[in-house]
């Protein structure tokens, strides 16, 4: 993948190979967006850039260091992912990381070091990293992913050069199919009645797509073949897969929640009586007025703040089903 192939993040790979060619490249970068916005593509693509072996400021994607890398095993391209079942990256991952980046250069004329959604830094390992991001090893430069970047120590946003993700132009969650007719089923839902009937269609929703993630992210991985490895390799390779069903649970729960507020920010548009070409569903039209009917401005935005409270409910570990409850009970009361 060249910056040319970014068409989604034009403005991004634009800025990224001017400051290559001019050789201003920052020795940290912060990208921030929601999950899905593209920011692995692009912190991949220029890895492949600063070491592609056939073009100059740009990557090929053909030659054996664009391949690598796309592939993962390039030895000077380090990453870093929530492996823990708590989904937190550890100081002992830091460490790792840290003493990768610092060793000589294998193949690489730069190495890169990725932290992907490093909101899951946990205290100790974000501490421990100050000095490196301070102070990069010569060569060297490191990225990290966020889609919450409120989540990560002020003196580590304050040493990166951050750039803003948006969501990919003309994108549609796989999973709007699946929320918006449960949504227009119940779209009259009143009272504690209607709050739990949402909240049991939503939590089977949400199931089976914990459900789906699991299955096919162990198929994916097929541990079986592993059956002759050490017990503690296997373990641990184990504990990679749980943390990588939760991380990608995580991201589907989060575009359900996306779909979720974007219906809610539609009934507040029927509320006012907006054009709907405006609507986000306006073939929904006729459930959203449905679910618009007795509710006041005031009122539907409440509704939308209830949504957004599902967010900081589940970033403060409240149990899933209990922080749904809270805001459709909000949502559904008369």
């Amino acid at each position: 993948m060249s910056f040319s192939d970014l068409k989604n993040h034009r403005a991004i790979a634009d800025q990224l190979r001017n400051s290559l060619e001019r050789g201003r490249l920052a020795h940290a970068y912060l990208f921030t967006g929601v999950r899905g916005a593209g920011k692995e593509d692009v912190a991949r693509t220029l890895a492949q850039a600063l070491n592609c072996l056939e073009k100059e400021n740009d990557a090929c994607g053909k030659c054996d260091s664009c391949r690598r890398i796309a592939a993962g095993n390039h030895p000077d391209i380090h990453w870093v992912k929530p492996e823990s079942k708590s989904r937190r990256i550890t100081v002992d991952q830091l460490r790792e990381f840290e003493r990768a980046v610092n060793l000589r250069a294998a193949n690489a004329r730069v190495k890169v070091g990725i932290i992907a959604d490093a909101e899951c830094l946990n205290e100790e390992a974000s501490n421990a990293f100050l000095k490196t991001l301070e102070e990069p090893p010569a060569q060297t430069i490191i990225i990290l992913l966020t889609a919450e970047p409120q989540r990560l120590l002020p003196t580590i946003l304050s040493r990166c050069l951050r750039i803003g993700f948006g969501p990919v132009a003309n994108s549609v969650s796989p999973y709007r199919a699946q929320v918006l007719p449960v949504l227009a089923k119940f779209a009259d839902a009143r009272g504690v009645a209607g709050a739990y009937q949402l909240l049991t269609a939503l939590t089977g929703l949400l199931q089976q797509l914990k459900e789906q993630t699991k299955q096919t992210a162990e198929a994916e991985a097929n541990l079986d073949r592993y059956e002759h490895l050490d017990a503690k390799l296997r373990d641990r390779m184990e504990d990679q897969l749980e943390a990588r069903i939760a991380g990608e649970y995580r991201s589907a729960r989060e575009q359900v929640l996306e779909e979720l507020y974007s219906w809610f920010a539609d009934v507040l548009l029927c509320v006012e009586k907006a054009d709907p070409e405006l609507l986000e569903h306006p073939e929904q039209i006729d459930a959203l007025r449905l679910a618009a009917a007795n509710l006041t401005p005031a009122r539907a935005g409440t509704n939308l703040d209830a949504i957004e409270e599902i967010r900081e409910s589940l970033f403060r570990n409240i149990p899933e089903t209990l922080a749904f409850e809270v805001a459709l009970l909000k949502v559904a009361a008369i």
